[in-house]
C-alpha cells in the first residue's frame, strides 16, 4: 500500500459492536485513497478487526493509557498526507473525507485543520438535530471575524481533519488531559498562528447514548479541572477574542458551579467581564450568586 491521501484514527476501549460500525462506516468513503487505523486502549477483550480490507489495522495498548494517548498513537502511525479522527461509538457519512478534502483543496496552505457539523441522533428518543454549525474561517497567521474564533469553543475531536504535518509540529494531544483535550489543542494551534476552517455540512453521526463517550467524563470536577487548567493556559489567547471568551468561560463557570466549586466559579465570571464588561450572561450569573450568598449567611 502506497502513502494514502487521508489516515482515519479510531481510539477504542471495550466497544467492540459501536467499533465495528464506526470501521464499516470509514472504509465506506467515496474516497478509497485512505488507511484506518484503530487503536484498541486497552480493551478486556482485544479488537479483532475481522474484515478483509486491507487498508484497516489495528495497534494495542495492553494497559489502558486514556484517550488522548491513543489518539497520538495513531497519530504516529498514520502515513496519510491528512489525519482525520473518529471516535468509536460514532459513524462518517460517506462523503465525508471527499468533502473535508475539498475544503483543504480550497484554502491551500492557508489552513491546518478543519472540521464538519455533526448529525445529532439521540438512540433513546430518536430525535436528531446539528451541531458545530457555525460557520469559521482563520487564515494562517491572520486575523480573523471574531466569530470566527468563538466557533472553535465547541468543537470535537470526533470528525476532525488536520495536515498531518501540522498536528505533529504542535505534539498532538495533551495527554495529561483525561477531558478537554480537543479544545486545548485547537487554543493551542490558533496561538502559534495555524489557520483552519468549518466544513458547513453534516458529515458525521454524534451519537447520544446511555453509555459513556470515550473523550468525555461524568465526572464534574474532573472536567471543570481540566478546562480551568485549559483556561489558565491559554489566557492570553482568549482575552484577545472576547466573543470566545464569552462563549468559553461562561461554559468553564457552568461546569464549575455544578461541580461546587463556586469561588472558582465567581473568579472565572469576574475575569470573564475584566474582557468583556457588558456580557449580560456573565453579570446576571454573578449578581445572583452574590445575592444567594449573602441571603444564604443572613439566614
Amino acid at each position: 500500500m502506497g502513502m494514502p491521501k487521508v489516515s482515519i484514527i479510531i481510539p477504542t476501549h471495550n466497544r467492540p459492536d459501536m467499533l465495528a460500525k464506526a470501521i464499516e462506516s470509514a472504509v465506506s468513503q467515496s474516497l478509497s485513497d485512505l488507511e484506518v487505523i484503530v487503536v484498541d486502549d486497552g480493551s478486556s477483550v482485544p479488537v479483532d478487526y475481522e474484515g478483509e480490507d486491507a487498508r484497516v489495522r489495528v495497534h494495542r495498548h495492553t494497559t489502558a493509557q486514556g484517550v488522548s494517548a491513543a489518539r497520538n498513537a495513531g497519530l504516529s502511525l498514520a502515513i496519510g498526507e491528512y489525519v482525520a479522527f473518529l471516535d468509536d461509538d460514532d459513524t462518517l457519512l460517506p462523503d465525508y473525507a471527499g468533502k473535508m478534502l475539498e475544503s483543504f483543496e480550497k484554502y491551500g496552505d492557508e489552513i491546518d485543520f478543519a472540521w464538519p457539523s455533526l448529525r445529532v441522533l439521540d438512540v433513546s428518543t430518536g430525535d436528531t438535530s446539528e451541531a458545530q454549525q457555525h460557520s469559521c474561517l482563520i487564515r494562517r497567521h491572520r486575523k480573523a471575524d471574531e466569530g470566527a474564533y468563538a466557533a472553535t469553543a465547541y468543537t470535537r475531536t470526533t470528525g476532525m481533519m488536520f495536515r498531518t504535518e501540522s498536528i505533529r509540529q504542535v505534539g498532538g494531544f495533551d495527554e495529561s488531559l483525561t477531558v478537554s483535550e480537543d479544545r486545548e489543542l485547537v487554543f493551542r494551534m490558533l496561538s502559534e498562528g495555524s489557520g483552519c476552517a468549518s466544513v458547513q455540512a453534516p458529515l458525521v453521526n454524534f451519537f447520544i447514548h446511555a453509555g459513556p463517550r470515550l473523550s468525555t467524563s461524568d465526572n464534574l470536577l474532573k472536567q471543570a479541572t481540566c478546562d480551568t487548567l485549559i483556561a489558565d493556559r491559554h489566557a492570553g489567547f482568549i482575552a484577545q477574542h472576547p466573543k470566545l471568551a464569552s462563549r468559553y468561560l461562561n461554559l468553564l463557570a457552568r461546569r464549575q458551579k455544578d461541580a461546587g466549586l463556586i469561588a472558582d466559579y465567581r473568579s472565572t465570571l469576574l475575569r470573564l467581564l475584566k474582557i468583556n464588561p457588558l456580557d449580560i450572561r456573565a453579570l446576571k450569573r454573578l449578581l445572583l450568586s452574590v445575592f444567594l450568598s449573602s441571603n444564604a449567611g443572613g439566614s
